[in-house]
This record gives structure tokens, C-alpha cells and sequence, in this order.
């Protein structure tokens, strides 16, 4: 069988290592996007290497031309920038499948990690679903969910989800080498819900309305691509990587900063606060024992408007 793979996007590696470490016929398409978090050559290097076909897309339209050429028996894609056109993908007689890292219908859209992070799911899912013309609503053929960890991160769960997506091709793969009838659980309109990529007010700590469980679901899911949760303060931004909520009570109004004893203490809502662990500033992370030396002090307060 050969397995096509489309994507632009580091999260393929594991996939492709499985299947290339077994001697299946497998090649990649790699899509050109501006924000690719891998450039072509390391890919294509680590293809050569692992002795898997790769194509590097100069235009969007490359991708038919390269099925066609090709003949992949199925493909599954997993990351990539542009809506693609089902009809014009002809002959693939196994199916055509989009890995999709959220819960589905629920999460559909292109950051499914980064709304379920920030929504605070207690489980985090990943479908596996027939590519249709209307995005992220064919029929799901497999899906799995992990328990959403304190530890969890939007860079970890990428990661472990690019190490689960393996375990659902292998199955899907099984079971179409067994001419056995993949799961189709088709999706529930009433349910679904499109969430776009997020914007700046998406990743801001909102210091009156947030409790402090929002805020810590928030850093969760601006970690590490937006180098933490944004907040303003004395006319520029500071980014938290990492907070822990505090034990004290506090009187203070929400946004205001406590720092003793070498803690960066800022007030929340309801009494609650959080002790700042790392935070950002000009890309630079700094442990919250040197806040003092960036101009914060006691007594100042985040600024909650966007």
C-alpha cells in the first residue's frame, strides 16, 4: 500500500518515522506556509534519510498534480494552510483522511489545541475524520482522549498528539489492509462549533473578569507559542510562562502586584491570587526573584482592557 502524508507542519515526523522504521511505502507533501515550524530542508533532509518520497509545494495547486503523479492508495493529512478541493483529488480508492487534534464536532477550526487548553477541557481530544468539502465535519473514523494534566502545555499536547495520531493511522491502516468496515460516527451539527486561530484579546489575561483557573487554562494554551499570556503594564507587555495559585488571601483589586520575599504575587478575583513563576519580557524569560529589576513593584497594577 502506499501511504500518502500532506502537511506542513513538524507533527508528521513521528508519523513518518513509524511508517518508513516498517518498510511502508510512504511519501510526504509538504506544504508551503508562512508559519511552518520547520523549514524544508530539515524535512527534506530527514527524508532522505529515511528513504521517504518528498515533494516540497511551491503552489497550493501542486498538491492534485502530485496525487495524480503519485497514486497514493491513501492519504491522511495531518497540518496544512489551505482548504482543499475533494473532487479535484480523484482515484485515491481508500480514502482520504485529516487528522484534526480537538474533540469533534466541538472544535472544529485550525487551533483546536489552543481553545481546548483555554476552555479548560477536562479531556483533550483527537479525531481522525473523512475530508469533505466543509471543514472538519466529514464522519469521524477514530478518536481518542487523554486526560488534560496541570503539566500540559499547547507545545506537550502538539507533541503528544503527534505520538497519538501514529496509533490511529496504524488502526485505520489494519483495518483497510483487513477489507474491514472503518468506524463512521457521523458528526452532530447541533453540537458543532468553529473557533478561528487566535487574536491578540484571545491571549490576554483580563484581570477583572478571569478567575484564576481561567488564567492558568490561558498560560497553558499560550505556552510556548506566544511565549506565555499577555499583560500590560507601565506601556508594555508582559508575557507570564508560568504561575502557580497562591495559598494567601488577598483584599487587593484584581491586577495589582505583591512582590516579597522574592515572589511575584498579582491579585485575581474573589480574595484569589497567583504567584508568578516565569515571565517574559522582549523575549527574554526571567525568574519572578528579578521582577524588581524590571520596574515592577508593589502596589502597580495589569492593566485588564486589550
Amino acid at each position: 500500500m502506499k501511504i500518502g502524508i500532506v502537511s506542513n507542519s513538524k507533527i508528521c515526523i513521528p508519523l513518518l518515522s513509524y511508517l518508513s522504521s516498517n518498510k511502508v511505502g510512504v511519501m510526504l507533501y509538504f506544504g508551503k506556509s508562512a508559519h511552518a515550524d520547520i523549514s524544508v530542508y530539515d524535512l527534506a533532509g530527514f527524508c532522505r534519510i529515511n528513504h521517504i518520497q518528498f515533494h516540497a509545494e511551491g503552489d497550493k495547486q501542486e498538491l492534485y498534480n502530485w496525487q495524480q503523479l503519485n497514486e497514493p492508495d491513501v492519504i491522511f493529512i495531518t497540518g496544512y494552510a489551505h482548504k482543499i478541493a475533494i473532487e479535484e483529488l480523484s482515484g485515491v480508492p481508500k480514502g482520504i483522511y485529516n487528522i484534526h487534534f480537538g474533540k469533534l464536532p466541538q472544535y472544529r477550526g485550525p487551533s483546536p489545541v489552543f481553545w481546548q487548553l483555554k476552555n479548560g477541557e477536562a479531556q483533550l481530544g483527537l479525531a481522525i475524520h473523512q475530508l469533505t468539502n466543509k471543514l472538519d465535519s466529514g464522519a469521524v473514523v477514530w478518536e481518542q482522549s487523554i486526560k488534560n494534566e496541570d503539566f500540559f502545555t499547547y507545545n506537550y499536547t502538539n507533541l503528544a498528539f503527534s505520538e497519538l495520531q501514529v496509533k490511529g493511522v496504524l488502526e485505520i491502516l489494519d483495518k483497510l489492509n483487513r477489507k474491514q468496515t472503518l468506524n463512521n460516527r457521523i458528526q452532530n451539527e447541533t453540537q458543532a462549533r468553529y473557533y478561528n486561530k487566535p487574536q491578540l484579546a484571545d491571549v490576554m489575561v483580563n484581570w477583572d473578569k478571569m478567575e484564576v483557573k481561567e488564567i492558568l487554562d490561558l498560560i497553558k494554551a499560550c505556552t510556548s507559542w506566544n511565549n506565555g499570556v499577555s499583560t500590560l503594564i507601565n506601556g508594555y507587555e508582559l508575557k507570564i510562562l508560568d504561575a502557580e495559585i497562591a495559598f494567601e488571601k488577598t483584599n487587593n483589586s484584581p491586577g495589582t502586584i505583591n512582590i516579597a520575599n522574592n515572589k511575584f504575587n498579582v491579585a485575581c478575583k474573589n480574595g484569589r491570587s497567583l504567584n508568578i513563576n516565569f515571565f517574559n519580557i522582549n523575549n527574554t524569560c526571567i525568574p519572578a526573584r528579578y521582577a524588581g529589576f524590571y520596574s515592577l513593584k508593589t502596589g502597580q497594577t495589569f492593566i485588564s482592557k486589550t
